[in-house]
């Protein structure tokens, strides 16, 4: 293999296994990152195969442990601070994607319940229960004779509040939906091409306004504008360096850098806009700093990068010199401090 890959990858290829071995990065591209924190619920209640994560402005995270059928909260200094079980009278199924908009609301995906609602994040402590503030049910699909539910795992508001947009990830597509007028709008559908998906799952918006859409099995981040049209596309199927395997998770900087995690390989590569890539997060030799199935990522207003390990249940909090903050940080936040 060349010295540009980021692992030796055959057995992975061939079974789907993890990254047996890392391998050169060419020094311009190697983003020393440190972990400098993890967040962990309880023993006696541990987190399960978590997915999504939010931070808001002040400084509390938010992870989606839909196995358990809720979403964990820890306070600005990483301490587990409870957990949400039910958004108004109805309880949580399996939250899979979470969102903290700039009016400092939760946004929460629930694939289960084809359903995604806002509630409010003010108050020291969490009950099990809250307050719904926006409640959005995805149109049904017509599949044959049947019409289906929408699986809605991700979403993210537009700056101004008013348009919220969905990932439906078993129909491909993405929906539209104006708070203000509910008109909804359909982008997508089944395919290779750009402006169609294959199984897209998380989403986030950029400071240019463009939305980016991580797709696991078109293995791609698909670049969109506001109003849904294909504008491009970040990485291909593959395992070189600036390819993708399984991404699951994407956030976009203030400075326009694009975080995907890819949850086969167990990195974090860093692109720009245009897709080229800027490099590969690493450790202190300049390996491939490697997390447990990452999922989805997030920042924080102070540049910190938070990635949901799947397998080890839990949240990395990284830090990288010079990473921008949050596209749209709602207030100065915290966060867990080292």
């Amino acid at each position: 293999m060349t010295g540009a890959r980021l692992a030796v990858v055959a057995l992975a290829v061939l079974t789907s296994a993890a990254i047996c071995a890392a391998a050169a990065i060419p020094p311009a591209q190697r983003l020393r990152a440190e972990i400098v924190a993890t967040l962990a619920a309880p023993a006696d209640g541990p987190m399960a195969m978590p997915t999504g994560v939010a931070v808001d402005g002040g400084g509390r995270v938010y992870v989606a442990d839909g196995v358990n059928h809720r979403v964990v909260v820890f306070d600005a200094e990483g301490r587990f601070a409870g957990a949400i079980r039910s958004a108004g009278e109805t309880e949580l199924a399996r939250p899979m994607g979470l969102h903290v908009d700039r009016q400092n609301r939760l946004w929460i995906a629930d694939g289960s319940l084809n359903r995604v609602v806002a509630v409010a994040t003010a108050g020291a402590n969490w009950p099990a229960r809250a307050d719904v503030l926006v409640e959005l049910r995805l149109p049904l699909v017509r599949r044959g004779e049947r019409l289906e539910p929408a699986e809605p795992t991700d979403m993210t508001v537009s700056r101004d509040g008013t348009q919220v947009y969905i990932v439906d990830n078993n129909h491909h597509r993405l929906v539209l939906q104006d708070l203000k007028t509910q008109a909804v709008q359909i982008v997508g559908g089944p395919g290779q091409g750009l402006g169609q998906f294959q199984w897209p799952f998380t989403i986030s918006q950029g400071p240019d306004d463009y939305l980016y859409v991580c797709e696991v099995i078109g293995a791609r981040v698909q670049r969109l504008s506001p109003a849904g049209r294909p504008a491009g596309r970040i990485g291909r199927w593959g395992v070189e360096m600036g390819e993708l395997y399984r991404p699951k998770g994407v956030v976009v900087g203030a400075d326009g850098s694009v975080y995907v995690s890819d949850s086969t390989l167990g990195v974090v590569q860093v692109f720009r806009t245009d897709g080229t890539l800027r490099g590969v997060l690493t450790d202190g030799q300049g390996a491939p700093l490697r997390f447990q199935h990452p999922m989805g990522v997030t920042l924080d207003a102070r540049g910190r990068l938070y990635v949901v390990e799947l397998t080890a249940n839990r949240v990395a909090v990284v830090t990288v010199p010079g990473m921008a903050p949050a596209t749209r940080p709602a207030a100065p936040a915290g966060g867990p401090r080292p």
